[in-house]
């Protein structure tokens, strides 16, 4: 008989060159984590430069405003754009 002991880190196969991950059953993954420590969670901020643009070009400026915001993770202090 074959018995598997289960693990508690992901197996990488290698499946026609492209690599599949797969995450063990009792994983969890939260939308919004912070990838880089992977325990705070995300917060947005806007850019001075987005704020400018949202006001100065109304209504449409708003699409800079949204698109030049960052994300913060408080825990580790990681930037993304």
């Amino acid at each position: 008989m074959l018995y598997r002991i289960p693990t508690h880190h992901p197996r990488v196969y290698n499946i026609h060159s492209r690599n599949v991950t797969r995450y063990p059953a009792n994983s969890i993954v939260v939308v919004g984590g912070c990838p880089v420590c992977r325990v705070g969670v995300l917060e947005d901020s806007f850019t001075f430069l987005g704020i400018f643009l949202a006001i100065i070009l109304f209504p449409f400026g708003f699409i800079c405003c949204f698109a030049l915001r960052k994300r913060r993770c408080p825990n580790c202090g990681a930037n993304f754009t």
